[in-house]
């Protein structure tokens, strides 16, 4: 048996106890350590009626079983889990691309369990000077920016506004930087403003305050690269208004939906760049920044839950009280970087 978290109604979450997950011949069976908790999770907060799904997608444990199947790892083997589970059979799944999968993706969410069966093709071994709370924020919060930057040509120099920065956002402006670029950061709450700065943030602003900081920065030029992460229509439209010509717009934040003239695109000559979640080649790269020092994982991490807290405390993460900018679940005692 293995405790987990339902919900049961509108900000009704309980800790309830469960069977423990099959395993299939091809998966590997995880004591969750630590999950984090992404943006994305606020529908657990306000499902309509009890639900038997298991949110939290952000998840390092340790390996207690394996699969027949299974020979890449043992029992006792610290990773993080990919929750993207693509078919495993098409090219991309074979190059360990899950979430560009020729099939309709699947995205699994089991983190704020005790134990969870996840195909061992999605996990990554961590290296032994990474706790399991760095683990756990690599393929998500770290590891979805990291893939979107990297089909840009962001370099030295450039001028790059993030729009939204909670962790994904914080995360984008570090990578950001780590390349070079001068970064504006928008975003209307303070506190994320303050952690932008302390990244390493060229200037921040609130977004009511945004165009014309950009017209001031740019001489009236626009901006090379506008970074999304939010998905408000209002920063889309401003992104579309304040790139400069030739500019690109990444996009990561999701939901929005904005009317666009396509006519006002093209006499820019902009770019789009959109990009969902990381692959296994991504959370690997993303390990090595953290191993070389290159990145802090940690830098925004302003809370920890243990499971059985997480009733009471899931709504201060969405409500943003009590300065929350990152918050994790922990299940059991942590192993912390030195």
């Amino acid at each position: 048996m293995v405790k987990q978290v339902k919900a049961f109604g509108p900000q009704d979450l309980r800790v309830v106890t469960s069977d423990a997950p099959d395993l299939k011949t091809d998966e590997v069976l995880i004591e969750m350590k630590a999950c984090g908790i992404c943006g994305s999770d606020k529908w657990f907060w306000h499902v309509e009626e009890p639900n038997d799904y298991v949110a939290g997608h952000e998840v390092a444990g340790k390996v207690l079983a394996v699969g027949e199947d299974v020979h890449s790892l043992k029992a006792g083997d610290r990773v993080a889990v990919n929750n993207v589970k693509g078919c495993g059979r098409c090219n991309a799944c074979r190059a360990g691309e899950f979430v560009r999968c020729e099939k309709p993706l699947t995205h699994m969410g089991f983190g704020f369990s005790q134990k969870l069966a996840v195909p061992a093709r999605n996990c990554l071994p961590l290296h032994p000077d990474i706790s399991y709370e760095a683990g756990s924020l690599i393929f998500d919060n770290w590891g979805t920016p990291h893939s979107a930057l990297k089909r840009t040509s962001i370099k030295e120099g450039d001028l790059v506004a993030v729009t939204g920065c909670g962790p994904i956002g914080l995360a984008a402006i570090a990578l950001a930087k780590l390349r070079g670029a001068k970064v504006l950061a928008i975003d209307p709450v303070e506190a994320r403003l303050k952690m932008a700065e302390h990244l390493g943030a060229y200037a921040v602003v609130t977004p009511s305050n945004a165009r014309e900081q950009v017209k001031d920065l740019t001489s009236g030029k626009g901006l090379g690269y506008v970074i999304e992460c939010s998905g408000s229509p209002k920063s889309y439209e401003f992104a579309f208004s304040s790139l400069a010509i030739g500019g690109t717009l990444v996009s990561i934040g999701e939901g929005a939906e904005v009317k666009v003239r396509f006519s006002d695109l093209i006499h820019k000559h902009l770019t789009i760049e959109a990009s969902l979640y990381s692959t296994m080649k991504d959370g690997a790269e993303i390990q090595e920044l953290i191993v070389n020092r290159e990145i802090n994982p940690m830098a925004f991490l302003t809370h920890r839950f243990e499971l059985e807290e997480l009733p009471g405390s899931f709504g201060k993460v969405f409500d943003l009280n009590d300065g929350v900018l990152k918050a994790i679940v922990l299940n059991g005692s942590q192993e912390r970087i030195t």
